[in-house]
């Protein structure tokens, strides 16, 4: 950590109580700008809560706000390869949300488990940090593929319903993009979007105006920035949408990722369950080695899960045995036909 910002977080420590910028910058002598970029920063580590007034409060947090926050936090800066396999798209989204005036709409590709839905989180989180949305402003998400078979109710989930557009409908019903107005819409498996769907997708990304199931002649107006997710690649697919969404962004997949972000995928997973578990977890070398190396055809998603029932597997003996500490050996992590036992 930056020594500066390490003296502000210690001075507001020891103090034990909310202080401001100002406050700050004349009991430590430095320039009041600086400061408050690096509360700022202190901020969006979650090292220090910042309490919205006039003037603004910070306040630290205590070792266990900051435990719980920082293993839930959700950025790039917390991605696995934000300096690796992951550089180029980070810095594709963050144009994407920085474009004036409201951003570029995106697409997202990449097998199932690559880590679609988190990468569009923290393309939301990005756009709160950099102001570009409100801070209240709306994050809603869908999978179009819940409702594929019935067309009729996903346009209705997605542009609202008018009443009496079908029976049953008693009573207009707001819909995905009216919710998500002056927010993001990330729509996770988009190609499930039939051709009328699309055209209706498409003519709102255009226009930015939509209208309800069932409204003949209002159009609605809404500021959303739609974000899509894919795990397809048909060139009839490609062509189509890569026509009307000017951004699109590529996952890696685990096989693309080096070995020392796999161990760090490891790692965190492990971690995270031990902070869940509030239990240390110990796991021998060669363990390590045999995630690292074994074929996961479902990407990350697999590691997690796979990483979860070993972990269970090493709670049992645990709670059994009446151990110290969970340990994940070798032999449970040995792995054959692609999966992990």
């Amino acid at each position: 950590m930056n020594s500066r910002k390490e003296e502000i977080l210690h001075t507001l420590e020891m103090r034990k109580q909310g202080m401001t910028a100002v406050q700050l910058a004349e009991m430590l002598t430095i320039d009041r700008s600086n400061v408050s970029r690096y509360l700022n920063e202190l901020a969006k580590e979650k090292r220090v809560r910042k309490i919205n007034g006039r003037p603004v409060i910070y306040e630290p947090l205590t070792e266990e706000e900051v435990h719980v926050d920082t293993s839930s936090a959700v950025s790039f800066d917390s991605l696995v390869g934000v300096e690796g396999s992951l550089k180029v798209a980070i810095q594709q989204a963050k144009a994407a949300i920085l474009y004036p005036p409201r951003g570029l709409h995106t697409i997202v590709f990449g097998e199932t488990g690559t880590g679609k839905s988190l990468f569009a989180e923290c393309m939301y989180q990005f756009a709160l940090d950099s102001h570009t949305i409100a801070s209240d402003a709306p994050f809603v998400s869908f999978n179009c593929a819940d409702y594929a078979q019935n067309p009729q109710l996903l346009f209705g989930h997605i542009f609202g319903i008018k009443k009496g557009a079908y029976t049953g409908a008693e009573a207009d019903n707001p819909g995905l993009i009216a919710k998500a107005d002056g927010g993001i819409l990330f729509l996770d498996e988009i190609h499930r979007l039939p051709p009328e769907g699309q055209e209706m997708l498409f003519t709102f990304i255009d226009k930015g105006v939509y209208r309800p199931l069932g409204e003949s002649v209002e159009t609605y107006e809404a500021s959303v920035q739609i974000i899509g997710a894919t795990t397809e690649s048909s060139d009839n697919f490609l062509t189509t949408f890569n026509r009307r969404i000017p951004v699109s962004i590529t996952m890696p997949s685990l096989s693309e990722r080096s070995l020392d972000e796999r161990y760090e995928i490891i790692t965190l997973f492990i971690k995270q369950e031990a902070n869940r578990l509030i239990q240390r977890i110990e796991v021998e070398k060669a363990a390590i080695l045999s995630f690292m190396l074994y074929d996961a055809e479902g990407n990350i998603g697999q590691v997690k899960r796979d990483l979860k029932l070993v972990c269970a597997k090493a709670f049992l003996h645990y709670r059994t045995h009446k151990q110290q500490s969970l340990l994940i050996r070798k032999k449970t992590a040995l792995y054959k036909s692609k999966k992990v036992f």
